[in-house]
């Protein structure tokens, strides 16, 4: 579709909308997700559309969809006009966005405690201005997803172990740490890691426990390892700005309370899921570990994470950024 065309259609629905509602007929969105089951960011996207309907008297009828818009293109669909919310994966934008990527950097965002005070900060502000100015989306409320993990084949519980390993890892971030330990980073949709492991295309895989568990990695790998590289990544959901404010202020003011309360509630949730998944982990039959604390140091030393920062930093140069004042910010957020 064109992309004027879109915003035009979209801007349209939106003087639509505010019509629809004055006559006292629902606003009808689309959530767009991907669907990556068994995770909190699932559980998220199911509740949303119950709880918004009924904190709002019905006006807000929201249905999602994981087949409309791709994985890699969640933050376009909204910014274009095909729907009025998503679920983004930031990772997939690590690339061409790298202030998302300080989350996935050692050291920032190793707990959800960590992961809200970051986005709380000025980066955090920073990271709604880019969806705001960039995309035209409104965050209404964000979650994490469940730590990152590292899933093998073969133990990858030491520095050495890393080496030679081909991982699929879903953001830059991690892609480079991985490459200064001599692991090989294959790029895989989420669809293709499974069938990939079964194969030996690669040997391991970093990503969500939850999903991991969910979608029966169990029955493929023999290997968890928790390392401390940037375990807790944020999940907003974001609105497009123009259907927000279109809304009628009381609906709103409704939504926005209601998405404050879903927050919060899974917020707990967050918690009580990734208490229980080491277990379930082991009673599957993998050998779970949680990576020695003299081990993380050496992953986290500055020899092997100076590279790594400076990769980091051309990326944000490119983009126009400074690297140092948003580290300078993500530190004091979490100390």
């Amino acid at each position: 579709m064109n992309i004027k065309l879109a915003a035009t259609l979209l801007s349209t629905a939106s003087v639509l909308a505010t019509a629809a509602q004055a006559q006292n007929d629902p606003v009808e969105w689309t959530l767009a997700y991907l669907s990556v089951k068994g995770t909190i960011y699932e559980e998220v996207v199911q509740a949303i559309p119950d709880r918004i309907a009924e904190a709002t008297d019905g006006a807000i009828v929201i249905t999602p969809t994981s087949s409309l818009v791709a994985g890699d293109r969640l933050l376009e669909s909204v910014r274009d006009g095909l729907v009025e919310m998503s679920m983004p994966l930031t990772g997939y934008y690590t690339g061409s966005q790298p202030l998302f990527t300080v989350p996935s950097l050692p050291g920032y965002s190793e707990n959800y405690e960590d992961m809200a005070a970051l986005m709380a900060s000025d980066y955090g502000e920073q990271v709604r201005a880019v969806f705001e100015e960039d995309y035209g989306a409104t965050q209404v409320m964000e979650n994490a997803f469940c730590p990152q993990t590292l899933f093998s084949t073969k133990p990858i519980t030491t520095l050495e172990e890393w080496n030679g390993r081909k991982l699929r890892v879903n953001n830059r971030g991690t892609g480079l740490i991985g490459g200064q330990l001599g692991a090989v980073a294959v790029s895989l949709s989420a669809a293709e890691v499974l069938p990939a492991l079964e194969r030996g295309v690669i040997d391991g895989v970093i990503t969500d426990t939850c999903w991991a568990y969910g979608a029966g990695f169990g029955s493929v790998i023999t290997h968890a390892a928790d390392w401390d590289l940037g375990k807790v990544i944020p999940s907003p959901v974001l609105v497009n700005t123009e259907a927000w404010e279109a809304l009628q202020e009381d609906v709103r003011n409704k939504a926005a309370a209601e998405f404050e309360k879903i927050e919060a509630d899974f917020a707990e949730r967050w918690k009580e899921r990734t208490a229980e998944l080491p277990g379930l982990w082991t009673d599957a039959g993998v050998d779970y570990t949680e990576v020695r604390d003299e081990e993380n140091a050496r992953f986290n030393a500055e020899e092997l994470q100076a590279p790594v920062l400076e990769a980091w930093r051309e990326d944000m140069q490119r983009a126009g950024l400074d690297a140092d004042a948003v580290l300078d910010t993500a530190k004091a957020a979490i100390e």
